[in-house]
């Protein structure tokens, strides 16, 4: 019982963050910790385990400072910051991070120091504070993530290979991760990598399309392919029970999509241009594979009715072809001549 009430009590201790105690103008302004956080007696500090911070401006966590006052932090919620333009001190100081949640933050552009995070080698992991902060260049830290919320950022200029090591990490973090959440974030499409998150449950991406569901003759890549790109790997998701792909002008899904659980939910609102599936089979997992394994048998059948024509239709130009006065006859007919001169002139020779 006591385990248990101090556990509790572990979940509920939150470090609230002050709107009266901010520049929200200076976007050059570093988080500076309030007194009363740094005093903290160790068993006090040890026992929060989540943090908020609403409408700080900070370009940056200070080196170091949050992990070593707050050992044991393990939810890390930022909102509203205009400034933060990197999360890599934030990761690389909080090895504990279950769930991570940066909200309208329009100024964070990649998610790449989640994949190029440096960790500590094995034999430094059970030493001092000093010694746990020299980092092995050549080992990564292995993330500890469950839950992962990223919306209002912009993340249009990520590269491919970017989201592709992102992907990596996110799989073989020890969570494991089980929600994600890609909103509002100006995405044009979806990597393929994401069929690696095994064990995700929760998937929300929403509301990344720009051109309010129009299509127009630009030039940008999401209008060039027909709208938000999904890959065909979302099928290898088999544990997803949640999927919303709401507001992101989707104009076909992938067939594999047909490849999940039964009881995973679709939600597609808000994509008007969506036209395969056909709308009466969108309701569920359910009703599109049925649709997918429709069109399959479709072209099965179709395959199979061609064959004998197309094997008739073979024979019938074979025999116009070398019949005697058909072109291909008398293509034949001048080889084998040629062939034959040749073989009697070389004769002649010897």
């Amino acid at each position: 019982g006591g385990g248990q009430a101090q556990e509790s009590q572990q979940e509920d201790t939150v470090v609230p963050a002050s709107q009266h105690t901010n520049n929200a103008n200076d976007n050059n302004v570093v988080l500076a910790l309030p007194e009363y956080m740094s005093n903290a007696s160790l068993e006090a500090r040890n026992q929060i385990i989540r943090i908020q911070f609403s409408w700080y401006q900070f370009a940056e966590f200070p080196r170091d400072v949050l992990g070593r006052t707050y050992p044991n932090l393990q939810h890390l919620d930022i909102r509203q910051n205009a400034s933060l333009t990197c999360i890599e001190s934030l990761i690389s100081q909080l090895p504990h991070l279950t769930s991570l949640n940066l909200s309208d933050c329009p100024n964070i552009h990649t998610l790449a120091p989640l994949a190029t995070t440096l960790g500590m080698p094995q034999q430094q992991q059970e030493g001092t504070l000093q010694e746990e902060n020299q980092l092995n260049p050549t080992t990564r830290r292995t993330l500890s993530l469950r839950h992962l919320w990223v919306r209002g950022c912009n993340l249009s200029s990520m590269s491919r290979e970017e989201w592709s090591n992102v992907f990596d990490t996110l799989s073989e973090s020890t969570g494991p991760l089980e929600r994600l959440t890609l909103s509002r974030n100006n995405m044009s499409y979806l990597h393929g990598n994401i069929g690696k998150l095994k064990r995700l449950t929760y998937l929300f991406v929403e509301d990344n399309d720009v051109t309010g569901g129009t299509m127009n003759n630009n030039t940008s890549r999401r209008d060039s392919n027909g709208g938000f790109e999904l890959p065909g790997e979302l099928g290898n998701l088999s544990n997803l029970r949640f999927i919303s792909l709401c507001g992101n002008n989707v104009t076909s899904l992938p067939r594999t999509v047909g490849r999940l659980h039964d009881s995973c939910d679709v939600y597609l609102h808000r994509n008007p241009n969506l036209t395969y599936p056909p709308p009466m089979y969108l309701r569920s997992i359910t009703t599109m594979r049925q649709f997918f394994h429709r069109e399959r048998m479709a072209l099965l059948r179709g395959a199979v009715l061609f064959m004998p024509h197309w094997k008739r239709a073979r024979r019938r130009a074979n025999e116009r072809l070398y019949r005697p006065g058909g072109w291909g006859y008398m293509v034949c007919k001048e080889r084998f001549e040629d062939s034959a001169r040749r073989s009697s002139i070389s004769l002649m020779g010897d």
